[in-house]
Formats: C-alpha cells, structure tokens, sequence
C-alpha cells in the first residue's frame, strides 16, 4: 500500500511537470493542480468527486479555466487545469473556493507558475489552514497527532454527505416496476465487454437481446407476486418458491440463463423493501438479516457450487453484507457523477468501470479463473481513468469486447450490480416527485 501511494505522488508530479511545459508553450501564466485531502486510507469518498467538479465550476466562473488532466490514483481523484489569471489572484480566487463550505475544507487547490514555482499561502500573507476538528493549523495537529483518525474520517463523511443524493423512502410497488426497468436499461448500455448489448452478444453464444429483453420482462410476474406473498404474511421459504418459479418461467421461454442473479438479488431487494416499509436507511441491513436468514436454510451444500470450492465470497458474501458494491460504491458513485453533470452514457460507463473493480463477479471467475479476476479489476481502473481524463470510451471498450469474446469471459456479477444501481435511482427520482416522507 505504502509503495503504491508513493508510484502515485510520483505519477502526479511526473504529470504536473508536463502540464507546467503545456501550460508555458501556449501561454498560460498559471496552472492549478486540484485534489482531494480526506484522512484515511479510502479516498474516494461519495461526495469527492462531486466536490472537485463543483470547485471546477465556481474556478471557471470567477478566473476562467481550460481542463488539461482529469484523474485518479490510490490518492483519490484530481484534476489540473490552466487558466489566464495571474498565479496570484488565482491563489485568491482558490482560496476562496476552499472556505466556501464544509465540504470545501476538504479541498486542496495548488498554484503554479509554468515555472513549477508554487503560489502558497504564505505568498498572498495568508494564515496556514486550521484543522478539521479544531481552530489550530491543521499542519501542528498532524505532526502532533491530537486527533484520532477515525474521528477525522467520520468529520470528512459528515462534510461531504450534502454532496451525496439519497433516497430517504421507497415506495415497494414501484420498486417493483423500477427493477423490471433497471434490467432493461443494463441491456442497453452499448458497448459492455463480454455482455449481451445492442451490438452483439458478447461472450454469451446462448443469449441474444432479443430473449435477453424478453427474460427482463418476465421479472414483472415475480415482482408482483412478492409483493401478493408479503401482503399474505408468508413465511421466507414462500419467496424461495417464486425465485424457483421465475427461473423456470425465463428458461420455458428463452432456453437459457439470462436473468439467474438478478432474480435472487432483485428478490431479496424487493422483500427487504417490504420488510422495512420502504424506510431506505433501514434497506440494507433488513436486506443483510434476510440474506443471513436464507443461506441459513438453503446454502447448498459444501463442495457442490464454485464459491465454496474457490472459497470465494461471492453472491453470499455480498448479500449478508447489505450488497456494499451496490450501497458503497455503485450507487453513490454512479448518482455523484450524475449530480456532477455528467451525459447519461458516460455516467452508465462510469458506474461500469467501478463496479468491474469490486464485484467478486464469480461468473469471470468461472470462465477465465483467478486470472480473469484481475483482468477485470485492471480493465475496470483503466475505463475509469479514461472516463475522468474525459477520453472517448466507446473505441476502447467495442476493442475490449472482442478481447473479452476472445478469451470467452463475461461478468453477469457487474451486470446484474448495474441493474440494481439503475433501478434504484428510477425509484430515487419517483420518491424525489412525492416530496418529502411523513414520519
């Protein structure tokens, strides 16, 4: 880890000495380096993007901006930018974006001169930056170590949570519509390595988008009846029937698995909606406690499935811990950009390439092995770089797909997260519509 941070400020100064030669040929007298400063090691906080593109927003309309890098490393996200302000108003104009608010304090705004000569505080006769915690320089606290770090991890949090939509209430029936329309909005987005699309049917000879679509829509039948089966009181071995009934009624009609993940993972969203009466900050941990209750009285048997002979968490793992590919990363992430402005496509990719670097996608692991696994992981950073560098994605990832049909590799896991995070932000937007929830 220590290694990996080190490659990162190297990296970053590498590309800093190349956008000050930029920045000096075509004339700019200024460039800006923009990051993140968040304690502890997860630097990619929900928020922290939508925090750099805000700063960005409030730079370019009171000194004016031209965007030269956008990035992120094992540091976080950060972006350099040049602008035609001279290297000390543009100092003042930063230093205004950074006590702009709460969250601002988290911001860490650079000035150079083409030079490499750094424009600080000290330069326009301002007081050092106080601590997150306390009125004292934040550079004492540090060096003294007054402040516990998870204390600083929870103020970052705090600060950044006004950056981050959510969903306070979800109306279980409509839920039940929205996930319908969240798998049919994953099978749009086009290109998807490995994965049935508009353009072809990836690494899956036995699906097209036809019957993929037409699996999609059988999920209407099974939703409705959790929500008769709820309504009724039953017991959980009820709702295993029906995942077992909708599994038959996709392979009746298609031949085929095109939906198997999605109808456990949908299913237990949806019941765990109706246990917790859509209360949302109650979703997962009553969707963890019903995973935890099922694979107490239905986890196959020892040996007999590739996650207990890889010992692999997996499906398991994921679902007794309240889906955190879905709730930590893949939603927030996907909302944030959203939020940030991002063009729908690219928001899509975006979420993509974070979920293809957490999801413990078995059916990778299953086609290409630990290998796949990896590859995965390398190609979802590589999609995320290209996406904050603001780079065309669709070339890159049309040659990923012929790459990943190569080697026969998919990632249902991904696919089946994509989903969920889709179908979630349909029901976010008709809660957003009902306006504030009745206690």
């Amino acid at each position: 880890m220590r290694g990996a941070v080190l490659e990162a400020r190297d990296d970053r100064q590498r590309r800093l000495e190349a956008a000050w030669q930029n920045a000096g040929r075509g004339g700019y007298p200024t460039v800006l380096f923009l990051s993140t400063n968040i304690p502890g090691p997860d630097k990619f906080l929900p928020g922290s993007t939508a925090l750099l593109e805000t700063a960005l927003r409030g730079l370019r309309a009171s000194i004016g901006l031209e965007m030269h890098r956008a990035g992120s490393d094992r540091l976080g996200p950060y972006r350099i930018a040049f602008t035609r302000a001279l290297p000390w108003a543009a100092k003042q104009a930063c230093m205004q974006i950074e006590t702009s608010g709460a969250a601002a304090r988290l911001l860490d705004i650079d000035v150079y001169e083409p030079s490499g000569i750094q424009m600080d505080r000290r330069a326009v006769q301002a007081s050092p930056r106080p601590c997150l915690l306390c009125a004292e320089s934040a550079q004492d606290c540090i060096r003294l170590g007054r402040h516990a770090l998870a204390e600083l991890q929870r103020n970052a949090v705090d600060r950044l949570r006004p950056l981050v939509p959510g969903i306070s209430r979800l109306v279980p029936q409509y839920l039940a519509e929205a996930l319908v329309k969240g798998a049919l909005l994953e099978l749009q987005v086009t290109p998807k390595p490995g994965l049935v699309d508009a353009q072809d049917s990836g690494s899956h000879r036995d699906l097209t988008y036809a019957n993929m679509a037409a699996s999609a829509n059988l999920l209407a039948a099974y939703f409705a009846e959790i929500l008769q089966l709820f309504a009724a009181q039953n017991a959980l071995n009820a709702y295993v029937e029906a995942g077992i009934q909708a599994e038959q009624r996709m392979f009746q009609a298609i031949q085929a698995n095109a939906h198997k993940g999605y109808i456990f993972l949908s299913g237990l969203v949806l019941l765990a909606a109706c246990e917790c009466d859509g209360h949302a900050p109650q979703l997962r941990s009553t969707l963890a406690h019903l995973a935890r209750r099922f694979f107490d009285h239905f986890d196959p048997a020892p040996g007999t499935t590739l996650r207990h002979r890889e010992a692999l968490g997996g499906i398991k793992a994921e679902a007794e811990q309240g889906l955190p590919c879905l709730f930590e990363h893949g939603l927030p992430r996907y909302l944030e950009v959203l939020h940030a402005g991002w063009s729908t496509e690219d928001a899509q990719f975006y979420l993509m390439a974070i979920l293809m670097q957490q999801v413990e996608d078995t059916t990778t692991i299953r086609r290409c092995g630990q290998e796949g696994l990896t590859r995965l992981r390398q190609d979802g950073a590589r999609l995320q770089e290209l996406l904050e560098r603001r780079q065309p994605v669709v070339p890159w990832l049309s040659h990923l797909n012929e790459d990943y049909q190569r080697l026969g590799m998919t990632m249902g896991g991904v696919a089946d997260c994509m989903a969920l995070t889709f179908a979630l932000t349909f029901a976010l937007t008709f809660a957003l519509t009902l306006g504030p929830s009745k206690p």
